[in-house]
């Protein structure tokens, strides 16, 4: 069985922040993600203009980058694993891993966001073939697409309907309210790109396969019915470490101490959805100080 002081369960933003200052603080924690790779869902990015410190905007695919380097600069490395289950075994917690079982004293959960499902009735059937949840997996799966569905409003779905146009895809936007939810640049930038049709007051009431064919409903109860390459459902994410503290009998992951002693929640796990990648970093930090000072025998 592993053994580590501190094991960091995710690479995105939060966890490369929280493994780095690990070792600042004189613990080598153990980082652990399901891809073995850092870098996480900020991938899927159009831009990121508002981190402290860049000097130009970067796409997801660079800050990636970035983050895999300065995990290298500390000489920590992301091994590969998919974390099924936590249990407290006397001080320490036991982390049930695909492929091994790991032990340590103090556990940071940064494992990101899962998203939410439209609900339509063949959806899982659907998955990873004509219906996806982020950008990076639909660009594997369809490499060159020529025209794609986003469903959703948010920010998340207007950063996604901007990645694509920019892969060179025609773009539909299918938004239920009568207005984008995002604000701002981002949306700005939605309404100014020829590539991005957006329909609003607009629901997508079924999807099939071979060929990918959607349906969207208007407010109206008018239908459209066309070929897509793909529909990318982008109505909400959750914490994907809420399952893992329900199954341990753990406070929800916004408890602002952590759920449990040792056992520490951080970034987009936290905060239940999709946030930025300085508040991501900031939150991992505040994770590490804490798990560090509770593995040296500290509250």
């Amino acid at each position: 069985m592993r053994q580590a002081r501190v094991i960091v369960v995710g690479a995105g933003p939060a966890g490369v922040a929280a493994a780095a200052q690990c070792l600042r603080l004189g613990i080598v924690p153990l980082i652990v993600d399901r891809t073995g790779a850092a870098g996480g869902l900020v991938e899927n990015a159009y831009c990121v203009e508002n981190y402290p410190g860049i000097e130009k905007p970067l796409r997801g695919p660079e800050l990636a980058e970035r983050l895999r380097a300065h995990l290298a600069r500390f000489g920590l490395a992301v091994e590969r694993a998919e974390v099924t289950a936590i249990a407290r075994e006397g001080d320490d917690y036991i982390v049930d891993g695909d492929p091994e079982t790991m032990r340590a004293r103090a556990v940071i959960l940064a494992s990101g966001t899962e998203p939410v499902r439209l609900g339509i009735s063949n959806e899982r059937e659907c998955e990873d073939s004509a219906v996806f949840y982020d950008v990076r997996s639909l660009l594997r799966r369809h490499p060159n697409p020529r025209s794609v569905v986003v469903v959703g409003g948010g920010e998340a779905a207007c950063d996604y309907a901007l990645s694509l146009s920019a892969s060179d895809a025609r773009v539909t936007m299918a938004v239920r309210s009568n207005r984008l939810k995002a604000r701002g640049r981002l949306a700005d930038a939605v309404r100014r790109s020829s590539a991005v049709r957006v329909l609003f007051e607009t629901v997508c009431e079924s999807v099939g396969i071979s060929p990918t064919a959607v349906r969207l409903r208007g407010a109206a109860g008018d239908t459209e019915e066309s070929e897509t390459d793909a529909v990318l459902v982008a109505v909400g994410r959750r914490s994907a470490a809420a399952a893992l503290l329900e199954s341990m009998g753990a406070a929800p992951p916004a408890a602002e101490n952590g759920p449990l002693a040792g056992l520490f929640v951080a970034g987009d796990a936290r905060r239940g959805g999709l946030g930025q990648v300085g508040m991501a970093v900031g939150d991992g930090m505040r994770a590490a100080a804490a798990a560090v000072s509770f593995s040296e025998g500290g509250p």
